[in-house]
């Protein structure tokens, strides 16, 4: 956990870690505490331990993960076809076909 994080809280009594999460609209800090041990409080993530069991763990490892438009399939086939280019560029180079 971050030290830099503490703040002074109730009239300047308690010291207690602040949240490092940041809103997206206004960029400004969590006010609230942060768990024991975390960087962020139970809103954002504090209270959340992750899956338990190697089997959980699996499922989460082998979900289909979507990031915007991509998901692990689409890049896993276009890191494919980006190492067959290369490999193709690379016999074009030695056999003097492009520069």
């Amino acid at each position: 956990m971050r030290t830099d994080a503490l703040n002074i809280t109730l009239f300047g009594r308690i010291l207690a870690p602040r949240c490092n999460a940041r809103s997206k609209r206004s960029g400004e800090q969590c006010r609230k505490a942060a768990m024991r041990g975390k960087d962020v409080c139970r809103m954002h993530g504090g209270a959340s331990t992750g899956p338990k069991t190697a089997y959980g763990r699996n499922r989460c490892a082998a979900a289909k993960t979507v990031h915007g438009r991509e998901t692990r399939e689409i890049r896993k086939n276009r890191d494919a076809k980006l190492r067959e280019l290369r490999l193709v560029e690379q016999t074009m180079k030695s056999l003097g076909m492009i520069t």
